[in-house]
């Protein structure tokens, strides 16, 4: 509250106007969310407290933000942007603009985020451990040395396992050059290819800032349940796996086991590593972090989702939420506990 008055949250996001699948526009919407999931969002905003007003981040958000600007005291900033490779930073530089207050990481944060090979150097250069890459540009000829094989081929700027698909793993030389090929033109930007690493993978919630309230910490950690895996599909979160594998089990909650069963020495390397690897970014708020071990059981940092999603239904799995219900968390305190880092570190 700010006074007697109740504070005004802009609420901005990016909705999928058609469901998850195969086609063009799915795809290319993979990164957005339901309709759904932002009224659930909106709704555990205004449980928390405060007044929410929506807007949709396509091409009228800034005329609509700058309208509200003297009335929005916070965005609960939740949109991936539109086009290009720095897409989840048109809207914090947009609100920084404005002069808007707004929760998650900041413009630069999430634009170094969103790029793989980028988000590797600057991990690399604070001493953390990030599997063996090669960056590909645009223009650049498909050519690959000094890796070891089995490799993935990635998208160097996507998210949402966008244009990873069960056979980007590639274990042999004679495929590699025409996997790379196909990922860039389907994705139209850069591509990396990565050592791949054939341990166990995890995904870890940071959340906080540090100085200022309950600093930066971890909630349980969340490891994903390859067991379940068909046979013939890899062992990694392809675009198959995050978005069709779920309908075909018993339960969805079969995919991911919370929490982990790590030994307390290696649990708090990976929660030290992820605070590393959070604070070397400049992330603000929240950011889930993906991470596997190589065949010796150390883990390696793989990449950072600085606007981590948050499904309201419980029986559709997105991994902050899963992590948070283990933390004793409702969906309310979901939202809400973002919100209140931002005020902490704002000094709202």
């Amino acid at each position: 509250m700010l006074g007697n008055k109740k504070m005004h949250i802009a609420l901005i996001y990016n909705v999928r106007h058609v469901k998850a699948g195969l086609g063009q526009q799915a795809q290319e919407e993979a990164e957005f969310d339901e309709p759904e999931t932002i009224a659930a969002i909106h709704d555990a905003i205004v449980a928390n407290g405060y007044e929410c007003t929506d807007i949709e981040t396509n091409e009228e958000a800034y005329g609509k933000l700058k309208k509200l600007k003297k009335t929005i005291d916070l965005v609960f900033n939740f949109s991936e942007g539109l086009h290009g490779e720095m897409r989840e930073a048109q809207m914090p530089a947009i609100l920084e603009m404005l002069g808007i207050a707004y929760t998650h990481s900041g413009a630069l944060a999430q634009a170094i985020a969103l790029d793989k090979s980028l988000t590797k150097k600057v991990w690399l250069y604070h001493g953390l451990p990030t599997p063996k890459y090669v960056i590909i540009g645009p223009n650049d000829k498909p050519y690959v040395e000094g890796l070891t094989f089995p490799v993935i081929v990635k998208p160097n700027s996507e998210g949402s396992s966008k244009g990873v698909f069960n056979d980007n793993l590639v274990t042999t030389p004679d495929t590699l050059v025409a996997k790379i090929r196909a990922t860039r033109a389907a994705c139209g930007n850069g591509v990396i290819v990565e050592e791949y690493m054939p341990g166990r993978e995890f995904t870890v919630t940071v959340m906080g800032n540090p100085g200022v309230g309950k600093g930066v910490y971890i909630l349980p950690i969340v490891e994903i349940n390859f067991d379940v895996y068909p046979k013939d599909m890899g062992k990694f979160e392809s675009f198959e796996a995050k978005w069709f594998l779920e309908s075909t089990l018993t339960s969805p909650h079969d995919i991911y086991i919370c929490p982990a069963q790590l030994l307390p020495s290696v649990q708090t390397m990976i929660e030290t590593m992820c605070m590393k690897a959070f604070l070397a970014l400049g992330c603000r708020d929240v950011a889930r972090i993906d991470l596997r071990m190589d065949a010796r059981g150390k883990p390696h940092l793989l990449e950072i989702n600085t606007i981590p999603g948050m499904i309201g239904d419980p029986n559709v799995v997105t991994y902050y939420p899963v992590a948070a219900r283990a933390a004793g968390w409702d969906f309310n305190r979901v939202v809400g506990q973002i919100i209140t880092h931002a005020r902490e570190r704002l000094g709202m």
